[in-house]
């Protein structure tokens, strides 16, 4: 009998939470949460109905293409979506610097670079305008051992251009180099 009384105690006090503590969680959109970002930014590129070209370079020979569609755009961006550093697990990975421009008002460059080895990306460059939009970003990442080598670089212009170009290497195999380069267009009319 005394559990039942115990039970219908802790049943009360759990209904009587302060509000403050119910509040749901909200999407993260601050620059460090580049997987939420770009999916807002695929949003307003297919709303602003831009050409999109790209050219894939596999170890010296090209291919260019058009990207016509909602998954193409996905799998251009993400590489960026990948560089999310917003998760619990990095909170304290991360050097961070903060360089305010003095001839652009507002705008401000976000430097973070991580504190070890094990950490993807590691090294972070946000330009970011003063509604909080990023106009440019500069991913670097890198893995190295015994066995593998991977290299990464991105750079995302807004409304301008997207490039990555991967360099791997895994022991007794022939280098692999990709580089795509898209170019966001405006729509002829």
């Amino acid at each position: 009998m005394k559990w039942i009384a115990y039970l219908c105690l802790l049943t009360a006090a759990g209904c009587g939470l302060p509000k403050e503590e119910m509040t749901i969680t909200r999407k993260d959109t601050s620059y460090r949460a580049l997987g939420n970002y770009y999916w807002d930014e695929i949003a307003r590129l297919k709303n602003q109905q831009l050409n999109v070209s790209k050219v894939v370079r596999i170890n010296g020979q090209a291919d260019s293409a058009l990207v016509r569609d909602s998954a193409s755009l996905e799998a251009l961006f993400r590489p960026l979506m990948d560089a999310d550093i917003s998760k619990p697990s990095l909170a304290d990975a991360y050097d961070a610097d903060t360089i305010v421009n003095q001839l652009v008002a507002g705008d401000t460059t976000f430097i973070l670079q991580s504190k070890g080895k094990q950490t993807n990306p590691y090294q972070l460059i946000l330009d970011v305008d003063r509604d909080g939009r990023i106009k440019t970003a500069r991913v670097t990442a890198y893995t190295s051992n015994l066995v593998y080598e991977y290299r990464q670089e991105i750079l995302y212009e807004r409304s301008r251009q997207l490039r990555v170009s991967t360099f791997q290497k895994i022991i007794f195999m022939k280098p692999e180099h990709l580089e795509v380069q898209a170019w966001f267009l405006p729509a002829k009319a």
